[in-house]
């Protein structure tokens, strides 16, 4: 311990004690319960997921290199690519 050390009693600490003896009869309700008024409903408009208009399945399919250039060059996202493409055929 260096001379500018100075110690401080356990009560000031911010330690927790292994047990707090507290008389509830002597507390109180809070005054603020209830004047809070919440107006949002805790969300934004909008802000969910947009529902899909279909629900769509996973599939797997297996194209050669030029075919997946090829669809990048329509859209980065393959699946979206591909989904362009069969809108177009129908």
């Amino acid at each position: 311990m260096n001379n500018q050390t100075i110690k401080i009693p356990n009560e000031l600490t911010d330690e927790l004690r292994p047990h707090y003896d507290i008389d509830y009869r002597k507390t109180r309700r809070n005054p603020y319960v209830g004047r809070v008024k919440h107006t949002s409903n805790g969300k934004r408009n909008g802000a969910e997921r947009k529902p899909a208009p279909e629900p769509m399945e996973r599939h797997t399919i297996t194209l050669y290199k030029t075919q997946a250039k090829f669809l990048r060059g329509l859209d980065t996202n393959l699946s979206r690519a591909i989904r362009k493409l069969v809108d177009q055929a129908q």
